[in-house]
C-alpha cells in the first residue's frame, strides 16, 4: 500500500510539472502584472507608507513580496539553468515551491541589483489540502482493496490450516476448501491430493491386513489338520499322503508370503529405477520361466512370442518381467492350448498384450480382479491355482510405470490382460 501510495504522489507531482510547462506562459503573465504593480507602488516616492502598501496588496491578493539582492536569487538552487538566464535577462523566472506552489524572481527595472520575489501563498495552502484530500482518498481505496483481497486469503489460510490440523490428528479423511479463484488453490489441491494419497494408503493397507489374516488361516489350518492325521494315522501310505498335502501347504504358504512382499514394496515406494532394456531378451526370459512351470506341472500350453519386438523398452525390467511372468502364468493356467504375446509401441506408448484361448473373464468382473485376494468362481477360480495377488502386482507395477493394466475379450476367444505406459 505503501509504495502505491508513493508512486501516486510522484506521478501528481510529474502531471502537475507537466501542467506548469503548459500554463508557463499564462502564469507568468499573471505574475507579470503583479510585478508592474508590486513595482509602482516600491517606486513612488509620493507613497511614503510603500511596504504597509504591499502588506495592503498581500492580504488582498494571497501573496507575498520580498525583496532580496540579485545574487541571492540567481543562487537559489531551485532555480534551474533556463529560469537564471530568464532572471539575468531582467525576464520572469520561476520556480516550484517544494510540497506545492510557485514562487516568481524578476529584477526591478529602477535598480537591477535588487530581486523581487513574489509567492502566492493561496495557492500553495491549496496545493496542500489537495494532495492531501488525494493521499487520504488513494489509501481509503487501498486499504478497501487490500481488504476485499485479504479477506477471502485469509477464510483460505485458515481453512487450510484446520485441515492440517485435522490430518496431524490422524484424519485424513478430510479435505480443504478453497475458491477455485483462490490463490491458495494449487496449495489446497496438492494437500487434497496428498491428504487422498495417504488414505488410499493406509485403506489399502488395513485391506491388506485383513486379507492377509483371512488368506493364511485356510493353509495353515489345512496345514495343522494334515500334521494332525500324520500323527495319529498307523498307516505309512497315509501318512506320506498327508506329508505331500503338508508340503503342498508349505508351497502355498511361501508362494503367498512372496506375492504379498512384493505387492507390499509396490503399495508403498519401491527402488523403481527405470532404463532402456533391450525388449527381445526381456520377453524371451519371461517365456522360458512360463515353459519351465509348465513341464514342472505336466501342462502342454502354446506359448506364442511376439513376431516384431520394439529393441528397447523404458522401464524397471525387474518389476515388469514380474508383471509379465505373472500375466503369463495366468493365461498359461487358464489356457487351453494357446497363449500369445505381442509387445508394440502405439503413439508413443508401450503396449504389451497376453491372450489366451481359456474361458474369458465376464466384463462385471474385470476391474475387481485388480484388488487383493480377488478369484472368480469357477474355471478361474481358487481350484485353478494361484493366491489372488498376481493381477494386483500386475496393476501396481503398470501404475509406477506411468500407465495401467486392463482385461478385455482376446481375439484367441478368451481373455486379453493389457499393460500400457
Amino acid at each position: 500500500m505503501l509504495p502505491a501510495t508513493a508512486a501516486f504522489v510522484v506521478f501528481m507531482y510529474v502531471a502537475d510539472q507537466v501542467m506548469a510547462q503548459v500554463n508557463a506562459e499564462p502564469q507568468r503573465a499573471r505574475a507579470a502584472s503583479a510585478f508592474d504593480r508590486a513595482e509602482r507602488v516600491i517606486g513612488n516616492t509620493r507613497v511614503p507608507d510603500w511596504q504597509g502598501r504591499l502588506k495592503l496588496i498581500e492580504s488582498t491578493f494571497g501573496v507575498e513580496h520580498q525583496l532580496v539582492p540579485a545574487a541571492q536569487a540567481s543562487a537559489d538552487w531551485f532555480l534551474s539553468s533556463g529560469e537564471r538566464e530568464r532572471l539575468d535577462q531582467g525576464q520572469i523566472a520561476r520556480r516550484d515551491m517544494p510540497g506545492g506552489g510557485s514562487v516568481y524572481f524578476r529584477k526591478l527595472k529602477d535598480d537591477p541589483t535588487r530581486v523581487l520575489r513574489i509567492e502566492w501563498v493561496g495557492e500553495y495552502e491549496y496545493l496542500r489540502l489537495y494532495y492531501a484530500i488525494i493521499i487520504a482518498l488513494v489509501t481509503a481505496a487501498l486499504c478497501g482493496i487490500l481488504y476485499r483481497w485479504a479477506k477471502p486469503m485469509w477464510r483460505d489460510v485458515q481453512a487450510l490450516k484446520a485441515a492440517t490440523a485435522r490430518v496431524g490428528e490422524g484424519d485424513f479423511e478430510v479435505r480443504a476448501r478453497v475458491a477455485q479463484t483462490s490463490l491458495l488453490e494449487p496449495i489446497a489441491s496438492a494437500f487434497n491430493a496428498m491428504a487422498a494419497r495417504v488414505d488410499a494408503l493406509l485403506r489399502s493397507h488395513r485391506e491388506l491386513e485383513q486379507s492377509v489374516a483371512h488368506e493364511l488361516r485356510t493353509p495353515l489350518a489345512q496345514l495343522k489338520f494334515d500334521l494332525e492325521l500324520a500323527r495319529t494315522s498307523s498307516e505309512a501310505s497315509e501318512r506320506d499322503e498327508r506329508f505331500a498335502a503338508m508340503q503342498r501347504d508349505v508351497t502355498e504358504l511361501e508362494e503367498l508370503v512372496n506375492e504379498l512382499l512384493v505387492l507390499a514394496s509396490l503399495r508403498q515406494a519401491p527402488p523403481y529405477a527405470p532404463r532402456e532394456v533391450g525388449a527381445q531378451a526381456l520377453v524371451e526370459d519371461v517365456i522360458r520361466r512360463a515353459q519351465d512351470e509348465m513341464r514342472a506341472a505336466g501342462r502342454s500350453i502354446a506359448i506364442e512370442a511376439p513376431r516384431e519386438i520394439p529393441a528397447s523398452l523404458s522401464c524397471d525390467a525387474k518389476y515388469l518381467a514380474r508383471a509379465l511372468a505373472n500375466v503369463l502364468r495366468n493365461a498359461v493356467r487358464y489356457a487351453r492350448s494357446k497363449v500369445a504375446i505381442d509387445v508394440r509401441r502405439d503413439a508413443g506408448r508401450t503396449v504389451i498384450t497376453v491372450d489366451d484361448d481359456g474361458p474369458g473373464v465376464p466384463v462385471e468382473e474385470r476391474q475387481r480382479l485388480f484388488e487383493p485376494f480377488t478369484r472368480l468362481e469357477g474355471s478361474r477360480g481358487r481350484e485353478s491355482g494361484g493366491v489372488g495377488l498376481g493381477l494386483a502386482i500386475v496393476k501396481s507395477v503398470a501404475e509406477w510405470h506411468g500407465g495401467a493394466a486392463e482385461i478385455s475379450d482376446s481375439p484367441l476367444g478368451g481373455a486379453r490382460v493389457s499393460i500400457t505406459w
